[in-house]
């Protein structure tokens, strides 16, 4: 039994009528390099196989009485691979739309909270049958992208002849505690409570002090961590004087506190729509080198354009710039748990009220790399630990009311819309033989923001991922069409850009003319006086 980290519970909380916090993955395998691969029987297999690498398929959800503390995971003892492993199939001719319809429809459902967290999906009948499709649903509770990657990696194989033995990996389940029991540990957690809080809000303190360069909090700092007694006043104090001098003169540039109005920016309803796409990886390299940004610059400068594009044909582009949430990892490869939330956020000026597509993306990356001060100075255990403190049950209700009392409608949102870019593997990987063709992220939603734009690495390509509200953003799939115009924009300058700075071919060579031998001259005669004019004309 281990309990959930309160960022982990906050995907738990934030789920309400209309928002769902699972998300999940589209996989398209090319079972023509292994019939069966990638199927239904070949995928349980596979699974419990190799169950002792996937805890978060294994591990359900047991919640204290009255949600007076966070909840725990419990090895299920009643686990059912038949029940999270399922068949689906598209209608003929099985296109790109029907697929990511029937992707809408099964997003569109919440995670029973009795099983472990998680649906896997074989879809058939794609592009006539010669595809197969997976689609992966799982609880953001149980992991985050970096997370998901490994789990992904766990799962299928870099070796193409690998194929299910039909074994199963031992694991040892668990007896479910009762209510008695787990008010019995949270009786002896909230002992330990106040001495956590003080110290949380020294290290708060100090490290506000740090991020606004502001000496008043310092002093505070200091003033808080004085009066305490014994070893643990004496830490806090030494560690508020290790970390004098270190305040950057330089404050960084925020975006606004509040982020324009959209018609994706206003409560969503529990329905959805989907689209995807894919970008050669080898494109966005091209303008990294051109205009010397990061590679996640020159996918949220691609976002920004589709984005104006989007909001130009609907007359309704906002003077003020547009604002993305992106998450971030936090993870050090230190961490005891693997499938545990480890991630923050910043906050990114999209410049879409920038009409120049170079302007725009020296904007996006200036504000990014502000962003990431910012985020550096205060750590992001700082703010994962404040969520140990909140009662989960008000914290469910608190999300609930906000979605009741429709305050999307109220008041202009913190940021506009989540924008993710995870890096996948740059290898083929295959399921039981299946070559796995693309990876689709299909994102989740909250209210007040009814569009997500997900990327996925994956050997040589960006995969990208459009989940949004099905009645604030109805025509998806015109974001298709507009990113690969913003990215057809942002290649031509870029290699406009190079250009002069590529090597100039040097000029080819002659081959050396091989002589004839010398034949002897014949006798010769007198010379015109005609031909002797014209010789000198020359």
């Amino acid at each position: 039994m281990r309990q959930l980290s309160g960022m982990d519970v906050s995907f738990l909380n934030m789920e309400t009528p209309t928002t769902f916090g699972h998300v999940s993955s589209l996989n398209i395998y090319d079972p023509t390099t292994a019939p069966g691969g990638a199927g239904l029987e070949a995928t349980k297999e596979i699974i419990l196989e190799r169950m002792d690498q996937l805890a978060p398929f294994r591990r359900r959800l047991v919640e204290v009485p009255l949600g007076l503390d966070l909840p725990y995971w419990v090895e299920d003892p009643h686990f059912d691979i038949d029940f999270h492993v399922r068949h689906h199939a598209v209608p003929p001719p099985g296109t790109p739309q029907q697929l990511a319809d029937a992707v809408a429809r099964i997003v569109a459902r919440p995670l029973d909270r009795s099983r472990p967290l998680w649906e896997l999906y074989v879809i058939e009948g794609v592009d006539n049958g010669r595809l197969i499709a997976q689609l992966t649903k799982i609880h953001h509770a149980t992991i985050d992208g970096a997370s998901g990657a490994l789990m992904l990696a766990a799962i299928l194989d870099t070796d193409p002849d690998f194929r299910p033995t039909g074994d199963q990996a031992p694991w040892e389940p668990e007896e479910i505690p009762s209510d008695d029991e787990l008010l019995r540990v949270t009786a002896r957690e909230y002992l330990r409570r106040p001495e956590k809080l003080i110290r949380l809000g020294i290290r708060t303190t100090r490290d506000l002090a740090k991020a606004t360069r502001s000496g008043g909090l310092r002093t505070l700092a200091d003033l808080m961590a004085q009066p305490m007694p014994g070893p643990l006043g004496q830490i806090v104090r030494e560690r508020l004087r290790g970390s004098a001098g270190t305040e950057v003169d330089r404050p960084p540039a925020l975006p606004p506190t509040l982020a324009p109005r959209t018609p994706f920016n206003r409560p969503i309803s529990p329905h959805r729509r989907f689209a995807y796409t894919t970008v050669s990886l080898e494109r966005a390299k091209t303008v990294r080198r051109a205009f010397g940004c990061t590679f996640n610059d020159v996918v949220m400068t691609v976002c920004s354009g589709t984005l104006r594009r989007y909001l130009e044909h609907h007359q309704c582009l906002p003077a003020e710039s547009l604002i993305a949430m992106v998450p971030v990892s936090v993870r050090t490869g230190s961490e005891s748990e693997m499938y545990q939330n480890r991630v923050s956020a910043l906050l990114a000026d999209l410049a879409t009220n920038e009409a120049d597509p170079i302007a725009r993306l020296r904007r996006v990356q200036q504000s990014m790399t502000s962003a990431k001060e910012t985020l550096a100075a205060i750590p992001a255990d700082t703010l994962q630990d404040y969520t140990q403190f909140a009662p989960p049950a008000i914290a469910a209700r608190a999300m609930r009311m906000y979605s009741r009392l429709r305050i999307a409608d109220r008041m202009n949102p913190p940021f506009n819309l989540v924008i993710s870019n995870v890096p996948g593997p740059q290898q083929p990987l295959y399921s039981a033989g299946a070559r796995l063709q693309h990876f689709y992220p299909v994102s989740t939603l909250i209210d007040g923001q009814g569009l997500n734009m997900t990327v996925q690495s994956y050997n040589g390509n960006l995969d990208f991922g459009f989940i949004a509200c099905r009645e604030l953003v109805p025509d998806v799939w015109v974001l298709v069409d507009m990113l690969h115009d913003a990215m057809d924009e942002l290649v031509e300058l870029a290699e406009a850009a190079l250009a002069p700075l590529q090597p100039k071919p040097a000029p080819a060579k002659k081959a050396p003319t091989k002589k004839a031998p010398a034949k002897k001259a014949p006798a010769k005669k007198a010379a015109t006086k005609k031909a002797a004019t014209k010789r000198a004309a020359r």
